[in-house]
Formats: C-alpha cells, sequence, structure tokens
C-alpha cells in the first residue's frame, strides 16, 4: 500500500532507510544513489497514469492574454506563464522505436508545451501570488496556471506575496511571485524512484527558460531554491505528499516614467473590470487526485532535504567542483557567434526524435553555447551571479571545427577547453548501457554538453538539500545550452541515460566523487523526418471552455 510522506508512517519508511533524526548529512543522498546505480528495468503501471495537468474547476479565473502586445503587466504575466508552462504547439508524430525507425503506426497528435519534460510527463505546475497594485485587472490572491486555458485560477484570496518572499534570503520588492511545484506521481508513476531525478532537474530546465523569457520580455527575474519547505506548501496549499514546492521565482515588471507599464484595464459599464472574478471561495482540485509520493528512497531523500533549505544557511563559498589531475593544456574557446538570444530559442527549441545530420558544430556555434550554458544566473545559490555554482561542464566534442574529437573541461572563468583524455572517449560511451535513441543521436550528433558535479559536496553546508540544488542547476544549464542550439538553428535533446558510470570513464572521473549529472546531445536536426510541428497561433487568446447541453 503506498503510504503518504511527511506522515507517520513516512517516518517509519524513513527509519528502514537509514534516515533518522541523528543521521549525517547527505545520508539520504548517499542510498538513493546507490539505489539509483542497481535499479533494474522499469515497470509501468499505464493505469495509474495521472493526468498531465491540474486545473480548480470551480475557481474563479482570470483569462490571460495570449501575448504582451497590448502593453499591459497582466499581458506580460501571461506571456511569461505561457512560454513556461502553457501549450505552445501541436505536433504530428509518427510513432518510432529505440532507433528512430518508423514503426509504421498511424500518426500521433500531440500537444506540446515549450520547454522539455522527462517523457513528456510535465510534473511542474506554477502558483502565481501577485494583486492588483502591481498588476492591473489581477485581484491580490494566490492563482493557479490553468495551463491547458491559459488562465489563472483563484486558489485564495488576499495578497501572499509577502509571507512568501519573507521565507527567502535575497528577495526584492516583487511584483509577482511564482512558485513551481512538483506532482510527483506524474513522473514517478512510469520512472519510479528516478522519476525524481528528472523531477530536480525538469525544475532547473523552467528557472532557465522563465529567465530567458523574462529577459526578453525586460522583467527583473530571480530564482530561489533555498526556503522552508513546510511553510511554502502550506502558503500554497500544497500537501507534501501528492504536491510539493520545488522552487520559487520573482519577478519585477519593467516601468515607464515611474510606473507600471501598465494600462488602465478596461471597464464594464458598471465600472467593474472585465478580467475581476467575482468574490467567491475557489473550489477544491480536479479529480482524481494524483497518488501520494511512493516510500522508498527517492521519498526518503525528499524528506532529508527539506532540512537545510532555510533561508538562515549563507556562504560565499562557490561549491563548482574543480576537475580531476592530469587534464590537458588549455585551449581557447572560440568567440561566440554574434547576437544569439536564449530567448530566441525558446520558439524554436524541439527535442529530435530520430537524431542528427552529421554536420560539424561550428567555432562560434560552441563559443555560443558554452557562454550560454555556464554563464551566472540569478539566484540564491553561492557564486551563482558570475556562473555556475554547483557544478562544471564537460564537452564530448564528436563533430566540432578546429577541435579533435575527444572529451574535454571547460573553465567559463577562463574561457578554456582541457583535454580530459588522450583518446576517442566514445567508444566507452556507447559501451554503456544507452536506449536506442541515444545510440541513434549519437550517430550524427555533433557534440554532447554533460554537467558534472559531486553530489555530496555540499551536504556539509545544505545538507540533504544539495541533491536538489545541484541537480536543478545541471537542468538549467543543460536548458540554456538547447536554447542557444535553438537561437542558432541546431536542435539538442537531454537523453537522461547517457549519464552513467561509461560516461564518467571517458570524462576521467571514474573512482573520484565526481558524476554526470545530465547529457545532452546536440547538432543539425534532420530536415526531411517524420515529426511536423506548429506553433499555435498568436491570435489564439480566447478561452475555450467546454458547454453543458
Amino acid at each position: 500500500m503506498t503510504r503518504p510522506i511527511g506522515t507517520d508512517e513516512g517516518s517509519e519508511a524513513d527509519r528502514m532507510h537509514g534516515i533518522t533524526a541523528t543521521s549525517a548529512s547527505g545520508d539520504a543522498t548517499r542510498r538513493y544513489l546507490a539505489a539509483m546505480r542497481d535499479r533494474g528495468p522499469l515497470s509501468i503501471d499505464w493505469a495509474n497514469a495521472p493526468t498531465r495537468h491540474k486545473r480548480y474547476p470551480g475557481a474563479e479565473r482570470v483569462v490571460l492574454p495570449w501575448a504582451t502586445r497590448d502593453g499591459t503587466a497582466l499581458g506580460l504575466v501571461g506571456e511569461l506563464l505561457r512560454e513556461l508552462l502553457g501549450l505552445a504547439r501541436v505536433v504530428w508524430y509518427h510513432p518510432m522505436d529505440d532507433l528512430g525507425d518508423p514503426l509504421g503506426e498511424p500518426p500521433v497528435f500531440l500537444l506540446g508545451r515549450p520547454a522539455p519534460s522527462g517523457g513528456g510527463l510535465y510534473p511542474i505546475e506554477a502558483y502565481v501570488a501577485a494583486g492588483e497594485r502591481r498588476v492591473p485587472g489581477l485581484p491580490a490572491a494566490l492563482y493557479h496556471y490553468d495551463s491547458v486555458h491559459h488562465a489563472l485560477e483563484r486558489v485564495r484570496e488576499g495578497d501572499h506575496t509577502p509571507a512568501l518572499t519573507g521565507l527567502v534570503a535575497d528577495a526584492p520588492d516583487p511584483d509577482v511571485t511564482l512558485v513551481l511545484s512538483a506532482v510527483f506521481w506524474r513522473s514517478m508513476f512510469k520512472y519510479g524512484d528516478f522519476g525524481y531525478r528528472l523531477i530536480c532537474q525538469e525544475t532547473g530546465v523552467l528557472i532557465a527558460q522563465a529567465l530567458a523569457v523574462a529577459g526578453r520580455l525586460r522583467v527583473a527575474g530571480r530564482a530561489h531554491l533555498r526556503f522552508s519547505d513546510e511553510e511554502v506548501d502550506r502558503l500554497v496549499g500544497l500537501d507534501g505528499a501528492r504536491e510539493a514546492a520545488m522552487a520559487m521565482l520573482t519577478f519585477t515588471l519593467p516601468r515607464a516614467h515611474g510606473s507600471l507599464v501598465s494600462r488602465e484595464v478596461p471597464r464594464t459599464p458598471g465600472g467593474g473590470s472585465t478580467r475581476r472574478p467575482a468574490a467567491r471561495e475557489a473550489a477544491g482540485e480536479s479529480m482524481p487526485l494524483p497518488l501520494p509520493m511512493p516510500d522508498g528512497p527517492a521519498a526518503a531523500l525528499h524528506r532529508a532535504s527539506t532540512a537545510g533549505g532555510g533561508a538562515s544557511s549563507s556562504s560565499s563559498t562557490r561549491l563548482r567542483p574543480a576537475p580531476p589531475p592530469g587534464i590537458g593544456p588549455a585551449i581557447p574557446v572560440p568567440e561566440p557567434a554574434p547576437g544569439v538570444c536564449l530567448a530566441a530559442g525558446v520558439p524554436r527549441r524541439a527535442s529530435p526524435p530520430a537524431g542528427y545530420r552529421p554536420v560539424p558544430l561550428r567555432a562560434g556555434e560552441l563559443g555560443a553555447i558554452l557562454t550560454a550554458a555556464g554563464g551566472g544566473y540569478p539566484a540564491d545559490l553561492p557564486g551563482a551571479g558570475t556562473g555556475l555554482a554547483a557544478t562544471v561542464l564537460c564537452l564530448l566534442a564528436l563533430r566540432v571545427h578546429g577541435l579533435p574529437r575527444g572529451a574535454y573541461w571547460y573553465d567559463h572563468d577562463r574561457r578554456t577547453l582541457h583535454e580530459a583524455a588522450g583518446q576517442d572517449p566514445m567508444p566507452a560511451v556507447v559501451a554503456g548501457r544507452l536506449l536506442g535513441n541515444t545510440r541513434a543521436a549519437l550517430r550524427g550528433a555533433a557534440a554532447v554538453l554533460v554537467p558534472v558535479g559531486d553530489p555530496l559536496a555540499g551536504a556539509g553546508l545544505f545538507g540533504d538539500r544539495w541533491y536538489r540544488l545541484q541537480q536543478a542547476e545541471a537542468g538549467l544549464a543543460a536548458q540554456r545550452a538547447a536554447l542557444a542550439a535553438a537561437a542558432l538553428g541546431l536542435a539538442a535533446r537531454i537523453h537522461s541515460d547517457g549519464a552513467n558510470d561509461t560516461t564518467d570513464e571517458a570524462l576521467g572521473i571514474a573512482g573520484t566523487p565526481l558524476r554526470s549529472l545530465s547529457f545532452l546531445a546536440m547538432g543539425t536536426p534532420l530536415t526531411s523526418g517524420p515529426l511536423v510541428a506548429r506553433g499555435i497561433p498568436a491570435g489564439s487568446h480566447e478561452e475555450v471552455r467546454p458547454t453543458t447541453g
């Protein structure tokens, strides 16, 4: 029987997995890593698959503008959410096997979102705290983003921004606060405990996406990963077992002439806002509810990670790992191709299902991708403002102009690459346990970006929360590289199975505390593959609601 985390039964599960109040920092992480190394094949119960989106059917709603062309603050919020979790494209997809070959089955019509998700399961939800004073047309409340209808559903009345931002150490006075939560079962029904790793990385993917889109909209954003889980869950109304907060983002909207860019919201003849919901309590969430996070090493790790994330822990020490001894001499990284904007990659980004054409990566393209992936970002991790704080980037160069085939370490501060091994790394990589589509991707890919880190390096400072922090940064780095590649007309896809022991051997880190964390293949997309994707037209801004009869 599945028991929810955070209960007496959950505490019993902690004891079964060796996690007690006196456990050393990182013990839950060690047990989780050991379980993931020894995990067997997937056993998927598709009958237990939850829905891929959440709703509050009886809630009062604010329909969001599709784009910001009207110049309102509400339009900025709507575009930011749409480019984060909205339904942004339709995909006409021909089913393929693991080698990327068509199965001859009827095509499938899919609704795609702007950012990638492990297995296309989309376990992350978004909650918005804002009010009329900062965002005209949005009465002060806590809202849930309904991605299907591009609308905000009022979960709870009142201005929740002060209470939420009071739980983080370095929040400004934001106009909008966004909470990213994880519906655990949405990923774990398929991937089991490994789904927790995917959820942590997807949190970072969405942080990267949000910051890129915010930059295009001239919205100042900051990511927060260190807070009291229990307090944030309580404020948002999450039980911590089925769904729990993973990150917060704070945004300050642009101002013109001393005030927000927002214009007056159109009023009805009676004087009310056309978007103002009636003042009644929001209904409960849609049914059936997802199952709680199942007991096991992932649940034990998540329980342990809820401590050590508070804003009170502080350090100015960046915990980015150092490369192992014996790496090669410095090779200057090429100057980045000019004019690469991460936000420009948002509408172009796609995860190719059938691999790449064997076309080399240009030197300037490599420079732009490495600069984007390894650069600083606004967050509450020590040293994140000047570069990656918890991870370092490695590169498998397969087809790169001017760079010999091999494995390299990237030094962002010095803008250099260092050879990690003196031989072709690919025989070791392909000898690992890889899925067929990963092998197909490697046959034509130009390069692979591999975030690397020590899963226990920060446990002394952050406890088991360090695992979440590091995995989120790995996802952020991979997504920023993917957006830079898309802006250059290239394609990229995360292959989580590629982060394994044999990849560690190829990078020269086997036998060290370092581990490969993610695996992003990049290259020139196939131009004639059986995949057709089209963006949803910008004019599709009217909400479609079911009728009853």
